[in-house]
């Protein structure tokens, strides 16, 4: 069992200080967008103990021993999630993620092409899949799949753009073809029209009497998305796409394919440990049209909803079905104070909102806020106690017991 320190990524879109009322961070002052925990190479966490350690090289010291032979024989001798939680301030980029075999053949591609991994028009950073599992801490916000096209092609309509009518007569058929044209039509956009389209959309919900503070119009967040995008088309995206909102405690699977945007709130999310994310707009970073295009899935509607379920006292799990991943909130307090958990796999385990002890034979550590540990596999059954909310990481399999 080895406790970790976890970075904190500073990106524009972070809420400032957002981080530190949700895990128990100490406040940094500036934006707070994500604390990672895991072993990814972007931002691995460090061993409390030895912190010019990362936890990626402890695992890649002994793969089999800190992974299991399993895991290593089905996903490498890497680890294969990586934990986060997001503070949302202001809207992400609007993006998709590739499937294992996009992932694989765009990498091999690039990388034949003698294209840094780190250059700023690199597509794709490593050769794997990015789905994405996210539990709502706050009230939160996003756009998600695409709406029927009918359906958006009203919302569109009722704008009143003139320059949008290409666009409404893309929508004008049914079926996933209508939103391919739709959306081949707003990217592939020249940039005099971009601009043109955007201001003439800004001009439109301004003059709309459009409630600023009503979450659930999506002409709300096309002017938002409209003000802090000055130029960009793609702010009329809360037309085409799902609006969705999660309660606390309500979660969102987000598969390969899914066009998507975090919006505003806060959640605990848990993905493949990938860095593949294809954007279409809301960002200055790099668009790749033609790659996204190939990895949009059209048919509308939302992804199957990820009901919680509740296999033990004080133990709350989100299975998506992947294999890469699953998450759960242990509670101890709702368990009589404590929870055991079986932990055959691999775990990364992390305390938010209060302190936790964990607890393996006689080896124990206290967390607080914010602190994590990395369980090695076939250590368990791990014990967790305390007021906190510790949330647990796995690879998929059977639910625990």
């Amino acid at each position: 069992m080895l406790l970790l320190h976890d970075p904190i990524q500073a990106y524009a879109w972070g809420a400032v200080d957002g981080l530190a009322p949700l895990v128990g961070t100490e406040p940094t002052g500036g934006p707070e967008a994500e604390l990672w925990v895991g072993a990814h190479q972007a931002a691995p966490s460090v061993l409390a103990e030895e912190p010019t350690r990362t936890l990626a090289a402890e695992i890649a010291a002994d793969p089999t021993g800190r992974l299991g032979a399993e895991v290593v024989a089905a996903f490498g001798p890497e680890l294969p999630f990586l934990l986060k939680v997001l503070a949302i301030g202001a809207p992400l980029s609007l993006q998709a993620h590739p499937s294992p075999e996009q992932a694989e053949r765009g990498f091999a591609r690039e990388e034949a092409a003698g294209i840094p991994r780190d250059a700023l028009e690199r597509t794709y950073r490593d050769g794997s899949a990015k789905p994405e599992l996210l539990v709502a801490l706050v009230d939160t916000w996003a756009l998600c799949g695409f709406r029927p096209p009918a359906e958006a092609r009203r919302l569109v309509e009722a704008l009143q753009v003139r320059q949008l009518r290409p666009l409404q007569v893309a929508l004008e058929s049914d079926g996933s073809r209508a939103t391919r044209t739709a959306m081949e039509w707003l990217l592939g956009l020249a940039e005099a029209d971009r601009s043109a389209i955007a201001v003439g959309v800004f001009d439109a919900v301004a003059t709309a009497g459009v409630d600023p503070h009503d979450r659930s119009d999506p002409r709300a967040w096309v002017a938002r998305l409209a003000a802090e995008h000055p130029g960009d088309p793609a702010c009329v995206a809360p037309l085409l796409l799902n609006l969705l909102h999660l309660a606390p405690g309500e979660a969102v699977h987000l598969p390969a394919g899914n066009l998507h945007a975090y919006l505003e709130g806060a959640g605990v999310e848990l993905m493949a440990a990938s860095d593949n994310v294809l954007r279409g707009g809301l960002t200055s970073k790099h668009v790749d049209v033609d790659e996204l295009l190939e990895v949009l899935t059209f048919e509308p509607g939302l992804p199957a909803p990820v009901p919680p379920e509740h296999p033990a006292a004080g133990v709350t799990t989100y299975d998506a079905g992947e294999a890469a991943f699953r998450l759960a909130a242990i509670r101890p307090d709702q368990a009589g104070g404590t929870v055991v958990l079986p932990l055959a796999g691999p775990a990364l385990l992390l305390s938010t909102g209060g302190d936790a002890t964990v607890r393996i034979g006689h080896d124990e550590l206290h967390l607080g806020g914010g602190r994590a540990v990395f369980v090695s596999a076939g250590e368990g059954p791990v014990e967790v106690a305390g007021a906190a909310t510790v949330w647990q990481a796995t690879t998929g399999g059977p639910h625990l017991s």
